[in-house]
């Protein structure tokens, strides 16, 4: 078994979410509620979302051709490398405070909040790439899941053991790096 797809998933996707919107709503959420509940709430809807985006990219790889889906995942990782570092985010968690059972407001805001987002569409592109989506799925889980945990032990502390401007360039230089290798062809 070939570890890379799993190994480039955890990266991208840890990486990616290392300070993001959903982190920051983990942080928010677990500093009003119940740790255990927001962190099950929290996994059930990456589960979730990151499942349909696997079976999205491992139906995309069955009927468009390799070389056009490297294309596409090439440019798509150069956009959202783009996007992060030009990214306004910052380490305020806002007042939102959701409403109801702290796991299905965790639920609901995670699951909504990752439809669509880079995330998603990352674990998308990484099913078609690399034709593995039971090791993209759990990289992408596994990435999740420990960002997640950090935000929830760490709290608001996050931001300044590591400071956002670095994390979002780290992470946007690592996607602008997977896409030009994707676009080279490797």
């Amino acid at each position: 078994m070939d570890p890379t797809p799993l190994l480039t998933t955890f990266s991208l996707i840890a990486l990616a979410e290392f300070g993001d919107k959903t982190q920051l709503a983990v942080i928010a959420l677990s500093a009003r509620y119940d740790r255990r509940k927001v962190f099950t709430g929290v996994i059930f809807a990456f589960a979730l979302v990151t499942g349909l985006g696997v079976l999205v990219g491992d139906v995309l790889f069955r009927f468009i051709p390799q070389d056009v889906i490297r294309i596409l995942a090439g440019l798509l990782f150069v956009v959202f490398g783009a996007l992060m570092l030009l990214s306004k985010e910052s380490c305020e968690t806002g007042e939102t405070k959701p409403i109801g059972n702290p796991l299905l407001s965790a639920f609901s805001m995670i699951a909504l909040a990752e439809m669509g987002d880079k995330t998603q569409l990352s674990a998308i592109t990484l099913v078609a790439k690399y034709d593995s989506p039971y090791l993209v799925f759990t990289g992408a889980l596994l990435a999740l899941g420990l960002i997640s945990l950090l935000g929830i032990f760490l709290g608001k502390k996050l931001c300044e053991i590591v400071p956002l401007a670095k994390i979002k360039l780290g992470a946007g230089a690592m996607f602008l790096l997977f896409g030009i290798l994707f676009l080279a062809g490797f």
